[in-house]
């Protein structure tokens, strides 16, 4: 829909009955819709921005963990079933044991799915001095991220636009009534002459 198109659908031109409020309604309606589609490219450069730092905090945290497979010293607790009959996929804090590069081993408690077994196989993420940390930002994560701030930024836009369109359009209602109650007023008078 382009905005000529709106702006002739919305338009008031020389109609008689239209008030100034009518008018003035109407251009908050074109103006609204044009901030609304210039705040498209603000939303995108702020989604685009928060890309850029997931992603450079994915390089950072890719380069400093590497992964490696640990194995459960005791079962986990059970499995949850939720109402609908899936599986809860809630984890559990459990001790495992894995490997070093050196030939040691390192224990550890380490985050495991409920419901699993002693001597199950997990990923366990580790940084350079060895401790368990977070698995490191994946880029799908930074994409998700950059699409979640730029779609939120430009909703948020919109509804305190929408919100402001409300709120004038309950002042401009508000100017009508008071000038519906005058012209009964003065018709009033006119009819007890």
């Amino acid at each position: 829909m382009s905005l000529v198109y709106l702006w002739r659908r919305i338009h008031l031109g020389r109609n008689p009955l239209a008030r100034g409020s009518d008018r003035v309604e109407a251009a908050i309606v074109v103006f609204g819709v044009l901030i609304a589609l210039l705040g498209v490219p603000l939303a995108a450069a702020a989604g685009s921005e928060a890309y850029a730092a997931m992603m450079e905090r994915s390089a950072l945290e890719t380069a400093s963990r590497h992964s490696t497979t640990a194995f459960l010293l005791e079962d986990a607790p059970p499995a949850r079933i939720g109402v609908d009959g899936t599986p809860s996929t809630e984890t559990a804090s459990v001790a495992a044991r894995w490997a070093l590069p050196d030939g040691r081993f390192q224990e550890a408690r380490v985050a495991s799915d409920l419901g699993a077994s002693a001597g199950d196989a997990v990923t366990v993420w580790l940084d350079e001095s060895g401790a368990v940390v977070e698995p490191p930002v994946m880029p799908l994560d930074a994409t998700s991220a950059g699409i979640g701030v730029g779609v939120g930024v430009w909703l948020a836009a919109v509804t305190l636009l929408a919100a402001g369109y409300v709120l004038a359009r309950c002042l401009l209602n508000r100017a009508r009534w008071a000038a519906w109650d005058r012209e009964w007023e003065r018709f009033g008078q006119g009819s007890r002459s």
